[in-house]
């Protein structure tokens, strides 16, 4: 018969040590999970690309703001901000993420590159959203000094700040939306950038690079699949030949090729 071991100092030690550690842990995950966001699944299903920008010649080359599905646009949003949180936009493209984040009760900035631009920004509010258009800030931000002017603005308010730009976006212009996503976001807010894989090209690894070197923590990469799924399996979405109403684009149809792609890469990080 195993005879019970005997109270003393080491056994009363070990047993407090191994208490204090499972606390500890338990302390530890609580903390984490107080500090970071709710993470979700590291692929996504989105609606499929619809229109493209006025000025590139292939319509699913790259991600930019102009081009991003309405669906996806209020997945990120839901994912990483809260309603009545602020949403930072420093690129608002043709208005898809302001739509999103104004519809679900947040507050928003979004920056344009032109007076003309930021009418047509307005228009598509009037005519889409007059409830929630109060919820929706828009100002012009033409160069790198406007864009740090109105992000000091909301110095470290935003939950939330979703950068899409066109691609190739050149360093000084990238460099310029990250500092200025970095202003406007609180410590620990999230900073979501959108992009499209380029053949040959590592553009992920190019903008992680860039993220991190503006001060932004690494925290996940998504990629968020352009095709319905049935079951197990991912079905491809039907070819489509319609632009949208601003395009300019020459090709017939777009995603010409060999190879389509059918997803954006959402690299998400963290503001320290």
């Amino acid at each position: 018969m195993n005879q019970p071991e005997p109270t003393t100092d080491s056994t009363r030690t070990r047993r407090t040590t191994a208490s204090n550690a499972r606390r500890a842990e338990r302390s530890g995950r609580q903390s984490r999970t107080g500090i970071l966001p709710p993470v979700p699944l590291s692929v996504w299903l989105a609606a499929p690309l619809t229109g493209c920008c006025p000025t590139c010649e292939h319509p699913t080359s790259a991600a930019c703001a102009q081009r991003l599905p309405q669906g996806l646009a209020r997945q990120i949003t839901d994912a990483y901000s809260r309603s009545g949180e602020v949403v930072f936009v420093p690129d608002s493209g043709n208005g898809t993420l302001l739509l999103a984040a104004a519809r679900t009760g947040r507050k928003v900035l979004g920056l344009v590159r032109g007076s003309d631009h930021g009418r047509r920004t307005q228009q598509l509010f009037a005519d889409q959203e007059p409830d929630t258009a109060v919820r929706a800030i828009i100002r012009n931000a033409p160069g790198p000094a406007a864009l740090a002017a109105q992000a000091a603005r909301i110095a470290g308010r935003a939950a939330l700040a979703v950068i899409a730009p066109h691609d190739p976006v050149s360093p000084p212009a990238l460099g310029a939306l990250l500092d200025s996503a970095r202003t406007a976001l609180r410590p620990g807010g999230i900073a979501v950038i959108c992009a499209r894989p380029t053949p040959g090209q590592d553009s992920a690894g190019t903008l992680t690079a860039y993220a991190q070197a503006a001060g932004f923590s690494y925290l996940q990469h998504i990629a968020a699949v352009e095709a319905p799924a049935h079951k197990s399996r991912l079905l491809q979405p039907a070819e489509s030949t319609a632009h949208g109403p601003d395009c300019a684009c020459t090709d017939a149809a777009p995603g010409g090729g060999a190879h389509r792609l059918a997803h954006h890469d959402l690299l998400v990080f963290q503001r320290p």
